[in-house]
């Protein structure tokens, strides 16, 4: 009762006074006065005892509704002695930083939701049983069912994800990863037990990534397959020249004719590789203008008419007059429509047909090179727009395989996009490239 201070001390020190000097004066009369005073002193511990109450009363009262301020609003906010207003402010600080506290807290577990939401990784963590506590939405993306609640071996399939689930220990992240090739999938797995034995699953999705790596790689080995056999020829060509050719005239023209040649080729693959480098970063700025799409067709037309004339091919192009105009640079569009005519060419026996048409496709204007031709394999509609990709049946046929990925660098600079398709080999193919309507008419 150490905290009965002040007032409060004071009131029930008077009302035990007050009782005492009673009492004390009660048994002064009685022994004087006799039985006769009886009732006076039970007046008088009548009165004693109400002075207690009264002082008592005056400190649970407040104490009272200080409680039932608390079960209610937790406000704390009661009348009474100092002492008791001293322990409601009191109370009411401690209230006001706890819910500091709380919301604080509430708003860095929000914070750590959305961090985690945002991730690319998908993470889980569940209880010690399996059970999924937690679960980001790249988690859901890639297990494609509602998480919460469920145990991991219900939702996880490979194999390679249990083992590490199970191998999973508090003092050492373990690491695992999965490969398959049909369709292609690349991840790495990182399971650690948590300090209180919950389970920490993340799932990294690399698939890209290795693709990148197989474009690089294949890249950097047709980039020397390419530079290689001219390089041999113009190697062996001088040295043929060195030891005597050029003693015989037409010898030496002929050899000097194939160096030119092999000289133009490298020239033309250094030409490419810088475009589409330029067009990769954005240094490649286009002429963009608004241009008919019946007239970048008539245009492709009659510049590769004798191309296809020379393979034996005939030339057919629909009519595509009542179209709207395109933004496009007509320079590069023609170069476009130059190399999927020439790709046309190379894979199309004679007497066969390609074709150039055009048609409305929302806000975009879709044109379409197709041909009769050999067809492309399925396989190789993923990977036909790499640079230098070509399919074994194509390996012979010259050129430096980008002539595709130059057409859908310069597509994809206006905007547009580019696909293939094919029904199979001996089907023939259509490539199809979109450019945005003009809103200038």
């Amino acid at each position: 009762m150490r905290w009965l201070t002040g007032s409060v001390r004071r009131r029930v020190a008077l009302a035990a006074l007050v009782g005492l000097v009673t009492g004390i004066a009660v048994l002064a009369l009685l022994a004087t006065f006799g039985a006769s005073l009886i009732a006076a002193a039970a007046v008088a511990g009548i009165v004693t005892v109400a002075a207690a109450g009264v002082a008592a009363r005056s400190l649970t009262g407040p104490i009272e509704r200080l409680v039932a301020s608390s079960e209610r609003d937790r406000h704390f906010d009661v009348g009474g002695p100092r002492e008791i207003e001293a322990l409601g402010a009191a109370l009411r600080r401690m209230t006001a930083a706890l819910e500091d506290a709380r919301r604080g807290a509430e708003a860095e577990r929000d914070r750590l939701a959305t961090l985690l939401d945002e991730l690319g990784e998908a993470i889980l963590i569940a209880a010690e049983d399996g059970r999924i506590e937690r679960a980001n939405r790249a988690a859901a993306e890639l297990f494609g069912v509602d998480l919460a609640g469920r145990r991991l071996v219900e939702v996880v399939r490979d194999h390679e994800l249990l083992e590490a689930i199970g191998a999973a220990r508090p003092d050492k992240d373990t690491v695992v990863t999965v490969e398959r090739s049909d369709p292609p999938r690349f991840q790495r797995a990182i399971a650690r037990r948590l300090g209180d034995r919950r389970l920490l699953l993340v799932v990294q999705e690399l698939t890209a990534m290795r693709r990148l790596e197989t474009v690089r790689r294949d890249f950097v080995a047709n980039v020397s397959h390419e530079l290689r056999t001219p390089i041999a020829s113009l190697k062996a060509m001088a040295q043929t020249l060195e030891s005597g050719a050029l003693e015989d005239p037409a010898a030496a023209r002929d050899f000097i004719r194939r160096m030119q040649g092999e000289i133009e080729g490298l020239a033309e693959l250094v030409e490419e590789l810088l475009l589409i480098s330029r067009l990769e970063s954005g240094q490649q700025v286009l002429a963009l203008v608004p241009a008919r799409p019946a007239d970048l067709v008539d245009s492709a037309a009659g510049r590769l008419s004798p191309l296809v004339q020379r393979a034996g091919l005939r030339l057919v192009v629909d009519r595509t007059d009542r179209l709207p105009p395109v933004v496009s640079d007509p320079d590069r569009v023609a170069q476009v429509f130059a190399n999927l005519v020439h790709n046309a060419t190379k894979h199309t026996p004679a007497g066969g047909e390609i074709r150039l048409s055009a048609s409305r496709a929302g806000d975009m204007v879709a044109f379409e090179v197709r041909d009769t031709g050999d067809g492309i394999l399925p396989g190789d509609l993923e990977r036909i727009f790499e640079r230098f990709y070509k399919s074994d049946r194509s390996r012979a046929d010259g050129g430096t395989g980008l002539g595709l990925s130059i057409a859908k660098h310069i597509v994809e600079a206006h905007g547009g996009s580019i696909r293939a398709s094919s029904a199979g080999p001996g089907h023939g193919a259509s490539f199809t490239f979109t450019l945005p309507v003009s809103k200038h008419r």
